[in-house]
């Protein structure tokens, strides 16, 4: 039984994960830096601290890791608090779980502010009892960002449904004993794999609602 649930934001509540997949071209053009082959792929599971790290340790950006975040949290800005839309069927899955009593809460790449921000800018903050940032907790290669989420929300893995577009989350999520729900979005390339890793693919979200809670 699930009585619990745990969100990405970026590719599976907000179409915002064009904004990812150029943030670190955008902030590279700042200082007039090429950036290699690769780019993308490299600091997709990294939170923005890590990224941060890249950046220094791979670029040698004249900055400290600090301003370089402080930089890449400002460019993720205007995308959270103006322009990120919902994807379609969040407003209709989070009204279900919430009629099913099914506590929910956000687990994300972004920052944790940003998030709110976006959160509240779509009218659905008040779904969620907290959001939880990769910034404190480690990148999603590691589960220790949903096993925090899950015991803030008082249940265990095995009773939580964690909703993520990206394979690498969904396969850290069930290697942890999670229920898993991936969710299509045009940024995760390993689309086959990742319908055959997760417990419940769907192409929206309320393929998902339909398939998982309206039986």
């Amino acid at each position: 039984m699930i009585k619990a649930a745990i969100f990405d934001l970026d590719g599976t509540l907000l179409n915002s994960t064009e904004m990812w997949e150029t943030l670190g071209e955008r902030f590279l053009a700042e200082l007039d830096i090429a950036p290699k082959n690769g780019l993308r792929d490299e600091i997709r599971d990294l939170s923005l601290p890590e990224s941060a790290a890249f950046f220094k340790r791979e670029y040698s950006v004249p900055l400290s890791e600090s301003e370089i975040l402080a930089r890449l949290v400002s460019l993720s800005e205007s995308v959270y608090t103006r322009n990120a839309p919902l994807k379609r069927g969040v407003k209709r899955l989070l009204g279900s779980l919430e009629m099913l009593a099914i506590k929910c809460a956000v687990a994300t790449a972004s920052d944790k502010n940003l998030a709110l921000s976006a959160l509240d800018r779509n009218c659905i903050s008040g779904y969620f009892s907290g959001v939880f940032s990769c910034s404190d907790y480690g990148a999603k290669t590691k589960p220790d960002i949903f096993l925090k989420t899950a015991d803030f929300l008082g249940e265990n893995p095995a009773e939580t449904v964690v909703f993520e577009d990206s394979l690498t989350a969904v396969q850290t999520a069930k290697n942890a004993g999670f229920i898993t729900a991936a969710v299509f979005d045009g940024s995760e390339k390993q689309q086959d794999f990742l319908r055959e890793t997760a417990d419940f693919y769907g192409e929206s979200l309320d393929d998902l609602r339909k398939m998982i809670f309206l039986k």
